[in-house]
Parts: C-alpha cells; structure tokens; sequence
C-alpha cells in the first residue's frame, strides 16, 4: 500500500484533493498493518485515520467510541458515500442482534461502530473471532484514563478486546491528552510498542480573549456577530441555557437551547436547526459540540469556567474548523470564579467521604456484611439528596468514583418512570380542564402526547412533559395531583434514578477495599486541572501557551493572536514610536539612519515610520528625510 494509492482513495470516496498536515503518514502506517496511537488537535481530522485506512485494508473495521451522536453522524456520512456501514448503539433484540452478527460476520460491513460496553458484552465477545476484521480503532482514547478529564470505567477493559484482536492492528486516536493519559491509552490497551503520532494541539486560527466584567450580557451582545457563520455560547446550567436563548431571541437573534435534559427529539431538532440555516447560536451545557462536524463556527464563548484545560481546549476547538480565523471569547466576573471555586470544593471527594457513601448505601438496600454480591439496588438521587443534606452532583460523584474502583456497576439510564390514564375525554376533558385555571393546558399535552391513555394505563415522560408545557417539575407534579383530585386523570409515578450493582460483597464498616493514597491522588490531579484552568485565565503571558504547556508542549512559540499578545504586541509597537520619536527630536534622519540606530528593534522600522505619519507624530519630507511635525 503507497501514500498515492491511499490519496486515489481519498480523492475517489471522500472527495478531498489531499491529506491534511500529519494524516498521510498515520493513514500510511495503519494500512500497512501496524499499530499506532494518534493525538490530533480538534478540528484534525482523526476519523479519516482510520477510515481511509479500514476501507483500504478490505475488511472489516470495528470503531469503539462512546458518542452515539458521534457514531450516527459518521455511519450516515459513510453510507452516503456508498460505504456499507452500521452502528449498534441503539437498543436492539436478540434476533435482530444475531441476524447483524451473521451479516457482519459474512463480510456486509466495511465499518462497525460500538459502545465500549456492547463491545465488552458476552454475546459479542463471543462471536467477535468470526468477524473479517483489519482494523481495530479506539475514538476518544483519552477516556481510559482516571487522570483525564473524561473517565468512562467501561474504556479500561478495553484491553480484554485487545487481547482477544492481538492480531488485528489498533489506532487510537484522542485530541486531548496529557503525558499522564497517554501513558494510561499504552499501557491499558496493550499499545506500548506502538508507534505515537503527535501534532502541536495549537491553533493559530482561534484567538482567545478573556474580558473581566460585570455587565455579561450587554459585552455578549457587544461581541456577538449572528451573521458572520455560526456562535456556540457555553453555560454550565440547563437553565441558564434556556435564559440567555431567549434573551438573544428578544434581540432577534435565531438562538436556541441544547442540554442533557431535553428529549432526543428535540436536541436533534435543535441540533439539526443550528447545522442548518434555522439557528445561528446555539447556547448549550457541554453535552453540545462532540462529533459534531460543523466547519463555519466562527465564535465560541464561555460563561463559565469549565472543570479544565481539556474540556476548555475541546470546546474551543470547534472554532474556525474550516481554517478561518475565530473568536473564543471568555466571559469573566467575580460571581463565575466564586461559583466555580465553590463547586471545587462541593465537589471534592475523600476517602472518607467513599467509605461513608459505601456504608449508607449498604444499610438502605439491607445489606448485611459479607452479603451483596450481584445484588442490585436502585437509588432514589433527589431522595438522597434530601436524607444526606448534600448536593446530587457530589453523591454522583461519589457513586462514579466507586463504580471506577470496581466497587459498583452503575445504570445510568436514569429515567423517571411513570403512568397514566385519562378519566375524561372529549367535551367533558374539556369542560373540567377549564375548570383548572393553570393546570388545564396539562391534561391537553398529555392527550395529545399519550392518546392511548384515554382507555389504559400509559407510561410517559414527566421530563418531556415538563418540557413541552414549560413548567419545572414540581410545579407539574402539582399539576398532576390536581388534575387527579379533579378526577380528570389517574397518575402513578415511581422515580429510579439510578440502579447499583454489588461487584462485591458489602465489607465491614470501617473498611473500603479503595487505596487511600489513590484517591488523595484523584483529588490532587482534580486540583491541579482546576488550578491551571484558572492560569490559563489569569496567568501573564499567551494563553494558547499556557494550553500547550499543559499538554505537555513546552516549546511552543507565542501565538501572536490571543488578547495577551496582541497587547504585547501594541506594548512593543508604542515603545518603538516612542523611541523613534526621541531620536527625531534630536535630529532629522532618513529610514536607514534610524535603522542603523535601533538594530534590536522589536519591530518593523517602516511600519513603525508609516505608523508615526498616521499619528501625526513626525512627517516625511521629498527627499526621504523625517522629522518633527
């Protein structure tokens, strides 16, 4: 296989004229059968380094990712081109599962997608030495590890499938990984010997600017050009995403809304709009922007501080993906620094604070010492909450941290699960509904969400109920108990959170079979993202510098386009008018005397001198002599 062959591929499939900088030579590298580990900046191009390469080896490719979105998008994309490809992130049956198998395993797909806990199951583990595979790649590498700042537990038993593919050549391929993490992506998945391809994380393209200020909205608004290609606006909060969409909607905006909260549905819809000409700002918790393949953002902002450089780099690095400049803008008061300094400590988690978790736990679900295995028990997190007086986010912190230790295997499907039954219909719904100032636009969603409920028992949504009539969820489930001591509707709810699996037997109290040292080591590395979020914002010198040096690149020259270098710049640019102006002062001289007098000058003289006639500071006479105006 040649770089040429693999570029006819290229031109011929995905209709590029060339690889990008770096990509031939790792698409090179896995066609010819070796492994390899890629580390790419955003906007670098990782899937065609294992796309181009997996078609060109004529079999199967297995991708293990953990975004669905992700996984979708790219198996559209490649079907579209002619490219027989399936992803099996979705829920699907037994019979419909061996019948996809029994096709794969006859050679019907060039390109497999899965989740890493599908690719761990029983049933496809059992079969996966059937399969014609050539390439085995691994997206989001950096989630193995637990001192990077995306852990998925599930990635760290991705060395079994290695183990089992020890024949099949492997690339995984990351755009945010510290020496520390790609330490944990060779050992974990069997890749020490693998060959490591590193390109700078820069990105010259994206200039950063921090603004300090009170008045948020009125600098967003300021800064916000809607007609120039498209803005993502980040805020940690659902709600917060909802305020300011409509805030910028009453300046006629096209904004809209994206978080976890909201159903499948309408975050497609919204996602959909804001790839197309429907939206051109979308303000969105971090659930917005993985595999999304938009090349004309031209803005990024933050109004919060993310948990750290990765997240940060990640987020503004769905900026200027076509090679353009673009803004990522930071939006800076005091109220942001204490919240975020507060949610440090709210969400720090010890040794101590696991043990007391473990035990709590282990006497709600009546579980004796020594007892537990394989036992499952669901979790009421809003209930806890309330009981243990602390915030649902450090209890899902604390169950996440135990589910990494092997302590417990987390569901997290968290669902509301819920029932109803509509007791009137038609004239009468109607007459008792209006009867309800308030709580009668309810009973009308629900008629038209859940027609089946007019003669059983339905299951339903209070999210995506809650979301369609705009209401909070207490205030829904007032609704509902209204409507139902009306008799207008009969409704049951049973909220599972979440649900544990026992790895282990229940230990005595006192006793957690976690290393006291790791944990301390989890929170110092926790600390240390967080400590250099904060000097990425308020250190001296380039921030994209202060990004790079995380990463480990320490060499790495200034940017020259973020806020701290221009302001370098305009620092150097002023001294050296300035400097021209004193030596003018003394006397009238030419371009080349005052060259001769400045040989360290920090910039170009004659910039500089067309500067100063702008300015009016100095003029320049026929015979190309300046002096004094």
């Amino acid at each position: 296989m040649t770089t040429e062959a693999l570029q006819h591929l290229l031109r011929e499939v995905w209709g590029y004229p060339d690889f990008r900088p770096g990509q031939a030579e790792i698409v090179l590298h896995c066609a010819q059968g070796k492994d390899g580990i890629a580390l790419l900046p955003t906007g670098g191009g990782k899937s065609l380094c294992y796309q181009v390469p997996g078609l060109a080896r004529e079999a199967c490719t297995l991708v293990i990712s953990p975004l669905i979105s992700l996984m979708e998008d790219q198996v559209a994309d490649l079907q579209a081109r002619g490219i027989p490809a399936l992803s099996l992130a979705g829920d699907i049956d037994a019979k419909a599962w061996d019948q996809v198998m029994d096709r794969a395993i006859g050679g019907a797909y060039s390109f497999l997608y899965l989740s890493p806990e599908r690719a761990l199951s029983a049933r496809f583990m059992a079969r996966i030495a059937y399969l014609p595979l050539g390439l085995l790649a691994i997206d989001e590498a950096h989630c193995i590890s637990q001192w990077g700042h995306d852990f998925r537990p599930s990635y760290t038993s991705l060395g079994r499938l290695r183990e089992q593919l020890r024949d099949i050549p492997c690339l995984a391929v990351t755009a945010s990984a510290t020496p520390e993490v790609l330490a944990d992506i060779q050992s974990l998945l069997l890749l020490d010997d693998a060959r490591v391809f590193r390109q700078s994380f820069a990105r010259p393209n994206v200039q950063i600017r921090i603004h300090p200020t009170s008045q948020r909205e009125h600098t967003l608004l300021q800064l916000l050009r809607p007609k120039d290609g498209k803005q993502i606006i980040y805020t940690r909060s659902r709600s917060q995403t909802v305020h300011w969409a409509k805030r910028l909607q009453e300046q006629g905006i096209l904004a809209g809304a994206y978080h976890a909260g909201m159903t499948a549905e309408d975050r497609s819809a919204q996602q959909s709009a804001w790839m197309g000409d429907g939206l051109t700002t979308m303000v969105a918790t971090n659930a917005f922007g993985m595999g999304i393949d938009q090349a004309h953002v031209r803005q990024v902002f933050h109004l919060d501080i993310p948990d750290s450089p990765e997240s940060y780099y990640q987020e503004i690095g769905r900026a200027g993906r076509d090679g353009e400049m673009a803004e990522a803008h930071f939006l800076l008061d005091s109220r942001v620094q204490s919240t975020f300094e507060k949610r440090l400590k709210e969400e720090s988690v010890s040794w101590e604070d696991l043990s007391w978790v473990y035990n709590q736990l282990g006497s709600l679900g009546q579980i004796a010492v020594g007892d537990g295995f394989q036992v499952r028990q669901s979790i009421d997190m809003d209930g806890l909450a309330l009981r243990w007086n602390k915030p649902r986010r450090w209890i899902a912190l604390a169950l996440q941290s135990l589910e990494r230790e092997g302590i417990f295997r987390l569901n997290e499907g968290w669902k509301d699960q819920a029932r109803i039954q509509l007791l009137l219909h038609g004239e009468a719904l109607v007459r008792a509904a209006e009867s309800l100032p308030g709580h009668g636009h309810v009973a009308y969603a629900l008629a038209r969400m859940e027609p089946g409920a007019r003669s059983e028992f339905t299951a339903f949504s209070p999210k995506a109920l809650a979301h369609r009539v705009d209401m909070p969820i207490p205030a829904l489930y007032a609704s509902l108990n209204a409507l139902t001591h009306a008799g207008i509707l009969h409704w049951e709810h049973q909220e599972s959170n979440t649900q544990i699996t026992w790895l282990m037997a229940r230990a005595a109290e006192g006793y957690l079979p976690i290393s006291r040292k790791k944990i301390q080591d989890l929170r110092t590395s926790k600390g240390h993202r967080a400590n250099a979020m904060l000097r990425l914002l308020h250190g001296p010198g380039c921030r994209m510098r202060h990004i790079l040096d995380y990463f480990g690149e320490k060499d790495y020259p200034e940017c020259g386009c973020c806020d701290r270098c221009t302001q370098s710049q305009s620092r150097g640019r002023m001294a050296l008018l300035a400097h021209i102006l004193t030596l003018l002062q003394e006397k009238s001289s030419s371009a080349r005397e005052l060259k001769f007098a400045l040989p360290d000058a920090p910039q170009d003289i004659d910039t500089a001198l067309r500067e100063g006639i702008q300015r009016h500071l100095w003029e320049r006479s026929t015979h190309g002599i300046y002096q004094i105006v």
